[in-house]
């Protein structure tokens, strides 16, 4: 039974495996992504009838859409199943200093983060491209999917080898550590790499990625120790695109004088 419950689990693995277009990694993938695009469009929407979203004829909304649509012709060149995507980009009225791109496209940016951080067009394009990023490298159904084989992989030894509720809830929270936190930090570190790619081919300068997780850092608390996090540590995270910086700037310059 326990040879049968392993040959299941390492079937789901190899199945649902997938590489990323940019950087090459492994991602498991067991979320279809119709269903998955399904679900954010319903979330998307949920969110927007609350009212507490700025109208579409908003300076602060179009600026959002107008960095947005330099974006996405370059998302579209890195996976091209995006361009059947509905993208949608919304300004929701929160103080709190956010962004994000589900799957299939919806994205939102919060007031929070024009008001208070007062980003230029060059730094909101960061933001915006690291979401974008996230969208295109399929990191909810990534995410998802590595939840559906925890629960897989706990039922399987809940089955086998009879584990109590205590028990089974101490190993989800192991798991939780050992796989979910640093694929989410690794994921958060894929969107740096491709965002700052995005941005660079949509003719946005990569150096504003630096003084705007520098803003970013301004408004921050104190963090908690980066292996109980969903994101790397913000100052590791400036280092990694300062190194990058140079690779991108060719990309950059070539964008600027092309247009």
């Amino acid at each position: 039974m326990s040879r049968l419950f392993g040959l299941l689990l390492l079937s789901v693995w190899l199945v649902g495996c997938a590489t990323h277009p940019v950087t090459g990694r492994s991602q498991l993938m067991i979320m279809p992504e119709g269903q998955a695009n399904q679900m954010a469009y319903q979330a998307y929407a949920q969110m927007a009838d609350k009212g507490d979203v700025l109208p579409a004829s908003d300076s602060a909304s179009r600026r959002v859409a107008a960095i947005t649509q330099r974006i996405i012709p370059h998302a579209v060149r890195i996976y091209p199943e995006a361009s059947r995507w509905a993208w949608e980009t919304r300004v929701f009225r929160d103080d709190s200093i956010n962004a994000f791109a589900m799957a299939g496209g919806k994205i939102g940016v919060n007031t929070g983060m024009l008001d208070r951080l007062r980003p230029t067009d060059d730094e909101l394009a960061q933001v915006i491209a690291h979401e974008v990023a996230h969208a295109i490298s399929g990191h909810t159904r990534e995410k998802m999917s590595i939840a559906m084989s925890q629960e897989l992989g706990l039922s399987m030894a809940t089955a086998v080898g009879g584990l109590d509720a205590r028990t089974a809830d101490m190993a989800r929270q192991a798991a939780t550590v050992a796989v979910a936190l640093p694929y989410s930090r690794r994921m958060e570190s894929e969107a740096d790499e491709v965002g700052l790619l995005l941005a660079a081919r949509a003719g946005f300068d990569p150096r504003a990625a630096v003084s705007l997780w520098q803003k970013m850092q301004q408004q921050g608390g104190s963090a908690g120790p980066e292996w109980l996090s969903t994101h790397p540590d913000s100052g590791r995270r400036i280092e990694e695109l300062q190194r990058a910086i140079p690779r991108m700037m060719p990309i950059y310059q070539q964008a600027v004088g092309g247009r």
